[in-house]
Formats: C-alpha cells, structure tokens, sequence
C-alpha cells in the first residue's frame, strides 16, 4: 500500500459516514487509480462487490457526492447511450 491509498483510507473510517456509505467509498477505493485516484465502476458492479442494493448503493453515492468524498462525473457513449459515471475520490 501506498501512502495516498492509506490517506483516503483513514480519512473515509475517520469519518461519520453511515456504514453503507463508507463500503461504497471502499469499493471505489479499489477501482481507483493509483495516480489519479479516478475509476468507472458500474453502479451493478459496486452493490456485487459491497452486497448491497442498488438503490442503496445510489443513495450513498449521493450522500458520498454532498459530503464531499467523491466527484461523480456522468459519461455518455458516442450514441448518447449512458455508460458508467466517473468518479474522483477527494
């Protein structure tokens, strides 16, 4: 493990964060990358990997956004079809 990786680590477990949201920010954790802290996991691919709904899973994405967390950027295809969103852990 790398330094940033514990500093975003420590700073979401330090948090008050409800438990649901703190698994969220975990699994995105994962998925990020090591240099620009960015990944693109599919909403169905977090509730797998954190065993929740997900609608909760969009909910704590949401209270994740508002508290600051994460930077959820939306992405579209060249169709204008929706793929996964982007996100930025802060």
């Amino acid at each position: 493990m790398d330094k940033s990786y514990l500093y975003f680590y420590q700073k979401i477990c330090s948090s008050q964060l409800p438990a649901s949201a703190v698994n969220v920010y975990k699994a995105l954790l994962q998925y990020a990358n090591r240099t620009t802290w960015c990944c693109f996991p599919s909403v169905n691919t977090i509730a797998h990997d954190t065993k929740l709904s997900t609608r909760t899973v969009r909910r704590q994405l949401i209270i994740l956004e508002n508290a600051g967390y994460i930077l959820r950027i939306p992405r579209q295809r060249e169709n204008n079809g929706h793929t996964s969103n982007m996100y930025f852990l802060n």
